[in-house]
């Protein structure tokens, strides 16, 4: 959504054999239909859109495609940026 601007890292989480942690896991998302796209603001001539638009759909179905450690947003990048 920033295209490029901002980097994802990674989540890690360190566990402590000494002391117990809760965790609650929260998921919010958009509609399936939702069209997933860089604010046009982010997109100039000097900084073309690193990804096609896509939507949550189709997000959702290469995130089942792919193993739990693989990249999906490079499924969406313009091929000119590889």
């Amino acid at each position: 959504m920033t295209n490029g601007r901002f980097a994802s890292v990674r989540h890690r989480a360190m566990t402590n054999s000494q002391k117990s942690r809760m965790s609650m896991a929260y998921f919010g998302a958009p509609p399936l239909t939702a069209r997933i796209v860089a604010p046009p603001v982010l997109v100039t001539p000097q900084t073309p859109s690193l990804f096609r638009p896509f939507t949550w759909a189709d997000y959702k179905k290469a995130t089942y495609s792919l193993r739990l450690g693989d990249t999906r947003i490079d499924l969406f990048r313009n091929r000119k940026d590889f």
